[in-house]
């Protein structure tokens, strides 16, 4: 009899029932014995070590995780004069390996990059030809490229009332000779109406899909796009081999999720000395995107970050390969996020303590 086929099948056109998931497991092997405020992601050196950045505390860090120790490199300062020191960082945001023995940290507040080898000695600072505004370029390959995301077409910059671009340009800078190109154009953001008080504009809509880029160490790119759920490739030739589409469950957007989001909004604007009373609205979207992170793997993988159910559920991430394919999905612990990848096969967790404060582990997947 074939009773169990014919019941799921109804199943999947009535209750939305999906067949199983191939799951990926992970295992922790080692975490660091410290903690920290708040994580950037997590580079992992030649040697083992790892170079990562506690965003709250504002320090640029190496660690060993076989051993537990914890270095700090360089100097955090308030004020970083025009031409400060290498070794000097406000608010130390980024980390990029940019090749064999050169890590690039990325500096929010100082607008910069600077280079350090992997002894955690300041080279210099990078020089990048200044394109598509102040925002730091925040990814790189391992063969002298930099690239960075054109918001400020679509978020400043253009003519009052001229319509807003239907995409986004991908810029492609050469490090050594300033020559920019683009690669790709991502889908422009979603725009709704926001208020403040009773000042109006538009603004992106919240919880609306976007699309993510970021290249692999040879400069092939990936480009997740999150109206299909989908991945595409460029390769270094420029040949782009589009993705298949991966179906996924929309999550509607909950009144819970609109607290949360305009608390948090309110409690940046502390800062700025906004009226905690301020009567705010922001535009948001109907259903939850298929994703709201993505981070691409040595080996070719992306991994695409599924948005949560409940805001303290284990994050789950689905995995695309080099054809663009979907692989498999990847369920976290409780309290843990993904923060970087290994060239030999390491995943890198931010671990949320009991304590509310965060530390790296390393996990092998299975």
């Amino acid at each position: 009899m074939k009773l169990a086929p014919s019941f799921c099948t109804l199943a999947l056109l009535t209750l939305g029932c999906t067949p199983a998931e191939s799951q990926g497991r992970l295992t922790l092997e080692k975490k660091l014995p410290v903690t920290f405020a708040q994580l950037s992601n997590v580079v992992e050196l030649r040697d083992g070590r790892i170079a990562f950045a506690d965003t709250r505390a504002k320090h640029f860090l190496t660690a060993d995780l076989q051993t537990g120790r914890v270095d700090t490199l360089g100097t955090r300062v308030d004020s970083l004069a025009r031409n400060a020191p290498a070794e000097q960082y406000r608010f130390p945001g980024w980390v990029a390996h940019l090749r064999a023995d050169t890590v690039a940290l990325v500096d929010f507040s100082g607008l910069r990059t600077t280079l350090w080898n992997e002894s955690g000695k300041a080279l210099g600072v990078l020089p990048i030809v200044p394109v598509a505004g102040t925002a730091p370029v925040l990814v790189y390959d391992t063969v002298g490229h930099g690239y960075k995301v054109d918001y400020q077409s679509v978020i400043g910059g253009a003519e009052p009332g001229t319509p807003r671009p239907d995409s986004v340009a991908v810029l492609r800078i050469a490090l050594a000779t300033g020559k920019v190109d683009t690669v790709a154009n991502l889908a422009a953001p979603e725009y709704g109406e926001a208020t403040f008080g009773e000042q109006r504009q538009e603004a992106a809509k919240v919880f609306a899909p976007n699309d993510f880029f970021g290249v692999l160490p040879d400069g092939t790119a990936w480009l997740a796009r999150g109206r299909d759920n989908r991945v595409d490739w460029r390769a270094p030739n420029g040949t782009w081999t589009r993705g298949t589409p991966h179906a996924y469950t929309k999550a509607p957007v909950t009144q819970t999720d609109r607290d949360r989001v305009l608390a948090q909004v309110r409690e940046q604007g502390k800062q700025f000395g906004m009226p905690q009373d301020l009567a705010i609205r922001y535009p948001f979207a109907d259903t939850k995107p298929p994703f709201d992170f993505a981070l691409g793997r040595p080996n070719g993988e992306v991994w695409l970050q599924r948005p949560r159910m409940q805001e303290d559920a284990p994050l789950t991430y689905d995995v695309f390969d080099r054809k663009g394919s979907w692989q498999r999905a990847v369920k976290f612990p409780t309290g843990t996020s993904l923060a970087g990848f290994g060239p030999a096969g390491a995943v890198y967790g931010s671990i949320k303590e009991a304590d509310g404060q965060r530390t790296v582990g390393r996990f092998a997947l299975q």
